[in-house]
């Protein structure tokens, strides 16, 4: 990538940054409110159902005192002051007698507009809304307007809250805090209120929630996002300068030796043989007198020039031993090949060897046939098709056949009984794959042999032994021969089992069944054996067949 896609890759993602920040101011800012409103409309709900249940609670109860006289219950809930006047507004009765003001409820036309303007529960004040004015609260009982006033009214239900209560007019009638009138913002003491007003018969009833803590919190957050916008844009221009000053220096540096290169590309044995310091002058001189920003753009100034003279000093030397180099070049080369044959002769040795113990495992035990050769070839095919590199397919084939080299270890009447296996029997035959560890050793050179004999009945379920290893925790080599191996021991006859054909081999392997279930099997190796499974048949029936005519043989020869 060049540096101007770096540029560009930064600023966009720069960008996406600071759009995502903003984002998620505007995201904090809609859920604040969003909760604000619906906190506030649940708590004014709230107080339209406690304040409907007060003004009946009243109301109830100076129903109950008209009738008893009941001056202690009128002291109980809060009232100052009872009395009962008619329709022309005339006292007619009082409780208790001593305290009433005659001249501040019979004699003016406030009562007259209360008594005509309601029919049911209803709460007034006697004159405009000031701290010595009182507060009344009344109902309509048969022809009478029963009214009392109270000592103090209580509607509040948090310190973050308050309820105002106006006329339909929109006088206030009570109010916690001096109001002179509800917006639906406002400032009261220098706190921020939002409000929400609600009907109840012909009065308004407001909720105040005091929202300034979570503006001030949300504007702390915004600020501190701004602040981190403001910095990724300050940042974003000093790195990009930056960024464009290196490519701006490091592209002279490039330039110059990429320059350097070439003559070197063009050098010839007689050319190199004459060089001089004077051949690069024209590389050096746009960069020689060059003072970088970074210095360690000087200091790869400085390794081009210093490079440029050990190469001149490396030549000198070379010329002055051209013929000597040849001749140990020659050496070398001879040296080399030996070398090479020495590693492929002792590859071939392992190779025999492990062709002799697979004839041994083979002779040993007398069911398997022709079973380590075509599972050799299985593994092969497999190998192929997965792409691994000719090596590890030459040794995939010649040490697969030496999965069951473990099965010299076992006792021969086991190893050949005919019929099912005891349980300790069955335990005894599955430390062939431990045995195959003794066998092998430590040796290097049979670690995939190893592999393959130790781990090819692990499962990549989990569910295999010695290890009970799963996935890629098991040997690549060993998960190839796995499937190899259960393939052809379906295929081939037993004391125990009838052989399968091809396609019910093919059904159990990546169907399953009751014994054989597909995620035992390295997913990519089963992939492998569906694409080419008909490979597979080809190899059984051809060793099928030399089967046959071997036996043909044998029998003209008896």
């Amino acid at each position: 990538m060049r540096y101007s896609e770096i540029i560009k890759k930064y600023i966009q993602n720069s960008i996406r940054q600071n759009i995502i920040f903003l984002l998620i101011i505007i995201v904090l800012w809609i859920l604040m409110f969003l909760n604000i409103n619906s906190t506030l409309k649940s708590v004014s709900a709230i107080n339209l159902n406690n304040f409907n249940d007060i003004m009946n609670h009243y109301y109830y109860h100076l129903k109950y005192i008209s009738i008893i006289n009941d001056e202690k219950l009128l002291k109980d809930i809060g009232i100052s002051n009872f009395f009962i006047i008619d329709k022309s507004g005339k006292i007619r009765k009082t409780l208790p007698e001593s305290q009433l003001d005659e001249k501040n409820i019979s004699n003016t036309e406030f009562y007259f507009e209360i008594i005509k303007k309601n029919s049911g529960i209803f709460i007034f004040r006697n004159k405009l809304f000031d701290e010595k004015s009182h507060i009344y609260i009344g109902g309509k009982f048969n022809n009478s307007y029963l009214i009392g006033e109270l000592d103090k009214i209580r509607f509040e239900i948090d310190s973050n809250y308050f309820l105002t209560i106006q006329s339909k007019s929109g006088k206030i009638i009570y109010s916690k805090i001096p109001v002179k009138e509800i917006k639906k913002i406002s400032m009261i003491n220098n706190r921020i209120f939002i409000n929400n007003t609600t009907n109840w018969n012909d009065l308004k009833l407001t909720t105040s929630l005091d929202i300034t803590l979570q503006l001030l919190y949300n504007l702390v957050i915004s600020l501190f996002m701004f602040l981190i916008i403001i910095w990724n844009l300050v940042s974003r221009v000093k790195s990009t300068k930056f960024i464009h000053r290196f490519e701006i220096e490091f592209s002279k540096i490039i330039k110059s030796m990429e320059s350097f290169l070439k003559e070197l590309r063009i050098l010839d044995r007689q050319s190199f043989l004459n060089i001089s310091v004077n051949d690069f002058e024209e590389i050096l001189e746009p960069i020689r007198d060059e003072n970088f920003y970074f210095e360690e753009l000087n200091e790869l100034k400085e390794v081009e020039f210093l490079s440029i003279k050990e190469m001149l000093e490396l030549f000198d030397e070379i010329s002055a031993s051209t013929e000597e180099l040849e001749a140990t070049n020659k050496e070398l080369e001879n040296l080399y090949m030996q070398l090479e044959k020495a590693y492929s002769d002792l590859e071939e040795s392992y190779r025999k060897f492990s062709s002799h113990l697979s004839s041994i495992a083979e002779e040993y035990d007398e069911i398997t046939g022709n079973h380590i050769e075509r599972v050799a070839k299985y593994s092969r095919l497999i190998a192929e098709k997965l792409g691994f590199d000719p090596k590890f397919v030459e040794d995939i084939e010649s040490y697969a056949p030496l999965h069951d080299i473990g099965k010299l270890m076992i006792k021969h009447e086991i190893l050949n009984k005919p019929g099912g296996l005891t349980r300790d029997e069955y335990e005894e035959m599955k430390k062939h794959t431990i045995f195959a560890e003794r066998i092998f050793g430590d040796d290097e050179r049979f670690k995939m042999a190893k592999n393959i004999a130790m781990y090819h009945h692990e499962n990549y379920n989990g569910t295999g032994y010695p290890f009970g290893l799963k996935g890629g925790e098991i040997p690549i080599e060993a998960r190839i021969v796995a499937l190899a191996d259960v393939y052809d021991a379906l295929r081939s006859e037993r004391p125990y089992k009838d052989e399968y054909t091809h396609e019910e081999t093919y059904n159990i392997i990546t169907n399953g069944d009751f014994k054989t279930k597909p995620d035992i099997f390295d997913p990519e190796v089963l992939n492998i054996f569906k694409k080419y499974h008909k490979e597979f048949d080809k190899i059984y029936t051809e060793y099928k067949k030399k089967e046959i005519i071997n036996v043909k043989k044998l029998d003209r020869v008896e």
